[in-house]
């Protein structure tokens, strides 16, 4: 598992009644007020190492996660759901081991986010219980999991499920591919749709290619990013997301080339080193 995911507030409707005034000759009639709607959108920071804005309890349906980078380092925010037979607690210890954990069901988040930058992903969460943290490598080798930016919360039933951001492109991940339609990109907001289509666990991450550089560049550079000087710098991208499941990404996009990859990795290669990558090209006009 390279993700472990989010943490919502929603806050649950209550209705609201008033008594009408009494007359001996009118019975007493409530008026009920509709319910406001669930919350379904979470800020939560990110610092070096750790998470805040992360509440113990999330509604389930559509939540949109926004977070913002206020470290010095990249951060992600990846979820996965505690499988049956464990517990929250023997989850994260077990990860914490390095134990190879099979079957983990995971959710997405927001990818990696540069520091002083901001990225949103909507998921869709069903009940149950849920563990997050960011596992992005530190330059001496620890993950950010490893040093404590991690945490649990749990998804509780509701009857508001939400409904998901409008989108203008799909991406659709395969092993090892990454096809997106609705035509070439324009410079603007976009919300790019997501689906896993295979078994295999699949992220997406979004980059830049900085000036002076090529896609291929870039390509290399993200191989080893701590050997030499950045060649592209991450915009948005969801966290890990299992089979069937579509997560929602919002990004801006500026004109320039971008490179589309999936950082998961199998038998120790990443998958866009297996051939899961694209690179696209924003002109302009």
């Amino acid at each position: 598992m390279r993700s472990v995911g989010a943490v919502i507030p929603l806050v649950a409707g209550i209705a609201i009644a008033t008594l009408n005034v009494y007359h001996p000759a009118v019975p007493i009639s409530p008026k009920t007020v509709a319910a406001p709607p669930v919350n379904h959108t979470l800020v939560l920071t990110a610092h070096d190492y750790a998470f805040s804005g992360l509440p113990t309890r999330v509604s389930a349906g559509w939540v949109t996660v926004r977070m913002i980078n206020a470290g010095k380092e990249l951060h992600m925010f990846a979820s996965v759901s505690v499988p049956a037979g464990m517990t929250t607690a023997s989850l994260l210890d077990s990860l914490l081991r390095g134990n190879s954990t099979k079957d983990l069901t995971e959710w997405g988040g927001p990818n990696a986010v540069a520091p002083g930058d901001t990225a949103t992903v909507t998921m869709f969460l069903p009940a149950g219980k849920y563990a997050v943290g960011c596992f992005v490598d530190s330059p001496d080798g620890k993950t950010h999991f490893m040093k404590g930016m991690l945490g649990s919360f749990e998804v509780v039933a509701s009857t508001d499920k939400g409904v998901p951001p409008v989108s203008d492109r799909t991406a659709l991940l395969s092993t090892y591919a990454i096809a997106m339609d609705g035509g070439a990109l324009t410079k603007g907001s976009h919300v790019i749709a997501v689906r896993n289509t295979t078994k295999a666990t699949h992220d997406l991450l979004v980059l830049k290619v900085l000036p002076g550089h090529t896609a291929a560049q870039a390509f290399k550079w993200l191989e080893n990013p701590y050997v030499g000087s950045p060649a592209a710098v991450p915009i948005g991208g969801t966290t890990g997301i299992h089979l069937d499941e579509t997560t929602y990404v919002q990004a801006r996009f500026t004109p320039g080339t971008y490179i589309l990859v999936c950082m998961m990795s199998t038998n120790h290669k990443r998958h866009f080193m297996l051939g899961m990558k694209k690179v696209i090209t924003v002109s302009a006009t």
